[in-house]
């Protein structure tokens, strides 16, 4: 990274960051910068996420993930006072790091089964000394059948894990009673939504609402889709993954 290439970038996240009213320190913005900067070259060597160029890796993921921060609803100091958080299928930690960096006084899981990606995981938090985070290196519907896991998160986070349908079962049965699910989404949000009322009754869920979120610098529609989670899921969700996918 040149550095005026750092510069632009500290300043776009500054500015958005404080948009969005966003408590951040000096130090926050290094940390997001070095992680910018770990995604950039491992993405070199493994194909952690899809875009290539720095400047994509940026707008497209770290500025997107940032954006779940303009829901003031529940994204507001006050709203996430001791809020438990999950993100699952967190991949190169999208938005699971980000989240970690800047809210230090929140208990945040990452759960990864791809044993690659959950060692640059860990080691991003090392680096970043982020003691208030921990990676799972298991599949998420093993872990959803352990009390330990089972209904204990407040915030349940994914973004571009697998298909709607069976990313609802895997991620729904996480989310506390009352807790709250956020789905990263394109436009397509829409036509799935339509299409999801059914399986989310059987899961304890429904959806709260479809809020429409602006990237800058980019040219393409995003939003989050917000589930509420009203009662406690069957336990006969997950199931096992062959069969969640025969069905999807």
């Amino acid at each position: 990274m040149t550095f005026s290439d750092e510069e632009d970038y500290k300043e776009v996240l500054m500015q958005y960051l404080s948009e969005m009213s966003v408590c951040f320190t000096d130090e926050d913005i290094f940390k997001i910068l070095f992680y910018l900067e770990a995604v950039y070259e491992f993405n070199k060597i493994t194909n952690i996420v899809g875009s290539k160029e720095k400047k994509d890796i940026f707008y497209r993921h770290i500025i997107d993930c940032l954006s779940i921060f303009s829901l003031k609803e529940e994204f507001s100091r006050q709203h996430l006072f001791q809020k438990k958080i999950l993100d699952i299928g967190s991949g190169a930690g999208l938005p699971g790091i980000l989240l970690s960096i800047l809210l230090k006084n929140n208990n945040i899981c990452l759960i990864e089964k791809n044993h690659k990606k959950a060692n640059f995981l860990s080691g991003i938090i090392k680096e970043l000394h982020l003691p208030n985070t921990t990676v799972l290196n298991y599949p998420a519907e093993q872990l959803a059948r352990e009390d330990n896991f089972r209904e204990s998160f407040d915030y349940c986070i994914a973004r571009a894990v697998t298909k709607i349908n069976i990313l609802l079962e895997l991620i729904i049965p996480f989310s506390k009673i009352n807790g709250k699910i956020f789905l990263y989404k394109s436009r397509k949000v829409f036509l799935e939504s339509e299409k999801i009322t059914e399986n989310l009754r059987k899961l304890g869920s429904k959806i709260s609402r479809i809020e429409e979120i602006n990237i800058p610098c980019l040219d393409e529609f995003r939003a989050i889709l917000i589930l509420d989670k009203q009662e406690k899921t069957s336990a006969i969700f997950p199931r096992d993954m062959s069969l969640i996918k025969k069905d999807y």
